[in-house]
């Protein structure tokens, strides 16, 4: 599903004086959730009156589902709330017409704004630890065609009030000799010349007199050398680069932010506020300007204050528990340092692709058992994993999207930056039957305390025994991600219609050290599930990746025959 997300107008920002947008009744809002649902919802003739978390929607369709509300309503859904057991369409219409009965003016930061010095969250200052060389080249970066019209004044005005209206895209680490490094934003100029206050923010390159082919080298070119642009401690974490074909062809846009200050679900949120404002810049108005909820700095300040709470603390004896869980994969090629050697130069990639079938099966197999597709992915990564270690359970580092507002008073579904967090996961695969086994990990996944945010934050931020305690437990050799189908996360519009065709170029140096000695990242595009496993060469070799890749293959295949009665191809 791809769910537009609005920019805030003036009607929405009180700071401008203006009203807010007629109340709706709870029917309005609920036959608008229901047409909302029905394209997320993938079960044939589903009761749309269900509780939301029987519908078989994840928790990426309920963030995209708090933005719409946000963006149609005016009001604000935690996501917390829209996970709660029990919520139907009929109860949620209901929360979100009383909170739009009850909207009042809320003050806010203004665009722009700087914010204090404040410690890194534990994703960023883990990763920086990791990464002992040049942090620069560390990106992730997306080329999109644009259309053949852009007005070069209006876009640099759309840029600067997108960078103004998301912190992330100005941060700055400070390094501090002999104690941990913090993060800061600076502040950004809302008025005068766009240009001069974005300054090495936006740069635009004239290839209007350039063939085709000529065009397309030319781009290639520069997007490789813009991956090297970057560097964090300078507070040059953003880049925009727009390529003008002239009015009568596609021109080109690069945009390469630095890993520290984004994730993937904050380019749904960027693209969608970029193209609005644009188009609100085009029509004459001039009262667009995106508007966070929770900004990142304010996210990890209440991440840290939240790791010395009791209700952190109480939760340091489930990770301790996890934490003893054997992990470790043994390699083919010993070294007596794994992560010197385990860099991008190193990596390499095994496929496997699952037909439509299974896939669909997979889907089935998930809501009869109240689970999510990716947990019975993993869940067979855990078999294969247990029998290769001949242990009855093991623990493998699952990638989450970290955007848990079980912490303090936030909120972030349309807030950008790097909350994607890795949370240690025990596969406990005991004696039992395939759906007792399953159940297992599914309890185990759902159980995980406030979504799993506080196992990073009390080994960053927690007291220190407690942060010593789980620091001290070796990371797993192997994570886990489930990106689910994102084939359609793009909010494209008219201003970035299409994916550019030329290849961006390396968004990391080679130096650059890999998290884990073994990716596994499962995806559901075009309605096929894939399975690529990315390895280091320099620890593993191609047989035992292939071997281990096969080996879940009919792991996954044996577990839904198992659940269903039929056989897979």
């Amino acid at each position: 599903m791809t769910a537009p997300v609005s920019a805030h107008t003036a009607e929405r920002t009180p700071a401008a004086g203006r009203s807010a947008p007629p109340t709706p009744s709870v029917e309005e809002v609920r036959v608008t959730l229901v047409d909302w649902l029905a394209e997320a919802v993938l079960i044939p003739d589903a009761d749309l009156t269900a509780p939301l978390r029987d519908l078989g929607v994840d928790s990426l369709d309920l963030i995209r589902t708090a933005r719409r509300v946000e963006s149609a309503f005016g009001v604000r859904v935690q996501l917390r709330e829209l996970f709660a057991p029990g919520l139907t369409t009929a109860g949620l219409a209901a929360l979100v017409a009383e909170r739009a009965a009850q909207r009042g003016a809320t003050e806010a930061a203004p665009p722009g704004a700087a914010h204090d010095p404040v410690v890194l969250t534990p994703s960023q200052e883990q990763a920086w630890e990791e990464q002992t060389g040049e942090r620069g080249q560390w990106n992730q970066a997306l080329l999109f065609t644009t259309r053949p019209d852009v007005d070069p004044e209006r876009f640099a005005e759309a840029v600067r009030r997108l960078v103004a209206g998301h912190a992330s895209l100005r941060l700055a680490v400070e390094e501090r000799p002999a104690r941990r490094p913090r993060q800061h934003t600076s502040a950004l100029a809302t008025g005068g010349p766009a240009t001069d206050a974005l300054g090495p923010v936006l740069d635009t390159v004239d290839v209007r007199a350039l063939a085709d082919a000529e065009l397309t080298a030319a781009v290639t070119l520069r997007c490789a050398a813009e991956q090297r642009s970057l560097d964090p401690r300078a507070g040059r974490v953003a880049r925009f680069v727009r390529f003008d074909a002239g009015p009568s062809r596609p021109g080109r846009l690069l945009i390469v932010v630095h890993q520290l200050a984004i994730d993937m679900v904050s380019w749904s949120v960027l693209l969608a506020d970029l193209e609005e404002v644009y188009t609100a810049l085009e029509e004459g108005r001039s009262d667009v300007w995106p508007v966070e909820g929770t900004s990142y700095p304010e996210w990890a300040r209440a991440l840290a204050a939240h790791a010395r709470t009791p209700e952190a603390q109480e939760q340091a004896q489930w990770w301790t528990e996890v934490a003893r869980t054997p992990a470790a994969l043994p390699p083919d090629r010993p070294v007596a340092d794994p992560r010197a050697v385990n860099t991008a130069a190193s990596a390499a990639t095994h496929r496997e692709e699952f037909p439509a079938e299974l896939t669909a099966r997979l889907h089935a197999v998930a809501r009869t058992h109240r689970a999510h597709p990716g947990d019975l992915v993993l869940h067979a990564l855990g078999e294969v994993l247990a029998e290769r270690l001949g242990e009855p359970a093991v623990r493998v580092d699952v990638l989450r999207h970290g955007r848990e507002e079980t912490v303090g008073d936030t909120q972030l579904a349309r807030t950008t930056g790097w909350f994607t967090t890795t949370v240690p996961v025990r596969l406990d695969l005991a004696p039992g039957s395939p759906a007792e086994r399953l159940a297992r990990t599914v309890g185990h996944l759902a159980a995980l305390p406030g979504g799993g945010v506080g196992h990073g934050a009390l080994a960053r931020h927690g007291r220190p025994r407690i942060a010593a305690a789980l620091r001290a437990a070796p990371p797993s050799n192997v994570s886990f991600d489930f990106e689910g189908d994102d084939a359609d996360a793009l909010p494209l519009g008219t201003l970035l219609p299409d994916i550019a065709p030329e290849p961006v170029g390396d968004i990391t140096a080679p130096h650059w050290t890999r998290p884990h000695p073994v990716e596994v990242i499962a995806t559901t595009d075009d309605a096929k599930l894939c399975v690529e496993w990315w390895y280091s060469t320099a620890l593993y070799g191609e047989t035992t990746v292939r071997a281990l890749a096969t080996r879940h293959r009919e792991a996954l295949t044996a577990l839904l025959h198992a659940l269903t009665g039929s056989d897979a191809a």
